[in-house]
């Protein structure tokens, strides 16, 4: 999937989330978009709304330096159907996907006891 694939897919996410669908009748308010001959790039879209999507995609050497991998990192924000803020930052790389976000539900692994 490349970078313009993920950004629609991104917004397409972002529009359900918020159960509005997104149109050609409301493109971004701002838009920027760098990308470089290796595969690495930067955006960022500012909807009317006030919604906000930012992503960077990074190469890095893989831990046997025998391969790259390309980490993303990111966030969006948007008011919920209530009013609530929601910002959720994320990181996907070798690692796998770990979002942060105060309305994320939070898992409490009680530690065992010696």
């Amino acid at each position: 999937m490349n970078a313009i694939s993920e950004v629609c897919l991104l917004l397409i996410v972002v529009s359900m989330v918020r159960g509005q669908q997104y149109s050609d009748a409301s493109p971004p308010f701002r838009r920027t978009e760098v990308r470089d001959d290796l595969g690495q790039y930067a955006f960022s879209y500012e909807t009317r709304d006030g919604t906000v999507i930012n992503e960077q995609g990074r190469l890095k050497q893989g831990p046997n330096g025998g391969y790259t991998v390309l980490t993303k990192q990111g966030s969006y924000s948007y008011l919920s159907p209530d009013g609530t803020p929601i910002k959720l930052s994320y990181i996907a790389d070798d690692l796998g996907f770990r979002p942060q976000g105060a309305h994320l539900p939070r898992l409490v692994h009680p530690l065992p006891v010696s």
